[in-house]
């Protein structure tokens, strides 16, 4: 491996993320911002093997750590805007009860890393798609390369966004022959980020409980090492929510509002159905325009520009990316449910999502009982407590547009089975839950006996 390229490539991840941060004036504690900039700067050094093929640059090792340093240094250039001399604060350690849960999600973090490290992509649509074309781009130098020449007619997975393409293609050149190390990055970013959000919530025994139970999820897990567009998809899709929030309850600044636009146009650049559920998620926003006492102008300016803000990246994957790199045509029509008048499919997906997916064996295989835990809370919480803050309303609503937008994906596209396509779709509900949880009543409630019982005066 690579070790040079490997810190390059972290270096150019961090700082394009941080100059995305700073681009949005997101104002955000070190630990946040530092994960958060390392998230965002997976998806953005995806677009740079696109932008040197497009620009019909030969793609090498050479050209592509020539545009990564040029895409990183342009991004950076908010950072050096006003740049100040960075004040390093204190770290907060972990208290003493904390550690046990702390080095059980550290010892699965370092095992899905290695599984990513060691191991050869597997997943059959990566190898008759993403890996298959990334394999072919690094060996002859263009992502419009001789695999186009077989026969693929009994596959769709090279139609897909070029997000892992890219990644891919990235990875095999600067780090290892196998690539996929960009994964972990979004892991590691994603949970630590996710676990010091879930602690300043709640108390953070509760909290490692409840982290403990979302990363140890079977299916959800295996895909933190088993590169597919769905646990990627998930990340960007609820960190969209969480700045939609940020932006209504702790900073009205609109940085906070325009970021989350970006993170679910990033969502719907790697999965392009996305649009679907983001198009549901516009009368949330217009909801929470309202409660602010927005003008009505301000709040149809806005909205339009919540919508056509992520579908920019849904135009971009397909229209500009996939048909400019697939020399095959792409006929989005005839993957569309003729029959559309049939409305009955809609509701069988979305009986199978509870029966099938979710309360059965199956889904206790591919979902353990994270999801029956929180079925439990929410069911605690309407009984006992009878009201919900902003953050778990707002996850409740996120939660209930996957489950309706899922089953209207398969009502639309037959190929979205509900074995594969709806079984990880059901992963952008899974840190919305957690994050509910995190906000229930009944478990802030159990937090503050505990703080109580914990110290007379609690200082955190």
């Amino acid at each position: 491996m690579n070790f040079l390229g490997l810190l390059f490539l972290l270096v150019a991840h961090y700082l394009s993320g941080r100059g995305l941060l700073r681009l949005f004036r997101m104002q955000l504690p070190p630990l946040h911002a530092f994960c958060l900039s390392m998230a965002a700067g997976v998806p953005l050094l995806s677009f740079v093997p696109c932008i040197l093929q497009l620009l019909s640059f030969s793609i090498t090792l050479m050209s592509v750590s020539i545009g990564i340093g040029v895409f990183t240094g342009i991004l950076c250039i908010p950072l050096l805007i006003g740049f100040k001399r960075p004040q390093f604060k204190k770290i907060t350690l972990p208290f003493l009860y904390e550690l046990p849960f702390v080095a059980v999600m550290f010892l699965l973090m370092a095992v899905s890393v290695w599984r990513c490290f060691y191991y050869p992509p597997i997943a059959r649509d990566m190898l008759t798609g993403p890996e298959l074309l990334a394999e072919f781009t690094v060996r002859e130098g263009t992502m419009i390369n001789s695999v186009f020449s077989v026969d693929l007619s009994t596959t769709n997975n090279y139609f897909k966004s070029p997000y892992i393409t890219s990644l891919q293609i990235i990875y095999k050149l600067l780090v290892c022959p196998f690539g996929q190390l960009w994964l972990s990055v979004l892991f590691l970013s994603f949970t630590m980020w996710l676990y010091s959000l879930v602690r300043s919530f709640i108390h953070p025994v509760i909290a490692g409980l409840l982290m403990l139970f979302f990363i140890a999820l079977p299916d959800p897990y295996a895909y933190s090492y088993i590169i597919l567009y769905d646990y990627s998809n998930m990340v960007f899709f609820c960190l969209g929510f969480y700045f939609l929030y940020r932006w209504y309850q702790e900073d009205s600044r609109l940085g906070n509002f325009f970021f989350s636009v970006f993170l679910f146009g990033i969502a719907t650049y790697i999965r392009t159905e996305t649009l679907i559920l983001v198009t549901m998620i516009a009368p949330l926003v217009l909801f929470l325009f309202w409660r602010k006492h927005m003008a009505a102008k301000k709040m149809a300016l806005y909205t339009v520009i919540f919508l056509l803000g992520t579908a920019a990246f849904y135009f971009v994957c397909i229209d500009v990316f996939v048909r400019n790199f697939v020399p095959i045509p792409l006929d989005i029509k005839s993957q569309i449910n003729p029959n559309l008048a049939n409305v009955s499919v809609f509701f069988t997906r979305l009986r199978d999502i509870f029966t099938v997916l979710i309360f059965s064996e199956h889904g206790i295989k591919e979902y353990g009982y994270f999801i029956f835990l929180f079925f439990g809370i929410l069911l605690t919480d309407i009984i006992v407590v009878r009201r919900f803050n902003t953050m778990a309303a707002i996850a409740l609503y996120g939660i209930v547009v996957v489950f309706i937008g899922l089953s209207f994906i398969g009502y639309l596209l037959p190929l979205a089975d509900l074995i594969n396509t709806t079984k990880r779709g059901l992963f952008k509900a899974l840190p919305l839950m957690l994050l509910y949880m995190a906000n229930s009543g009944i478990l802030l409630r159990l937090s503050d006996k505990v703080r109580m019982w914990e110290t007379p005066n609690p200082s955190r």
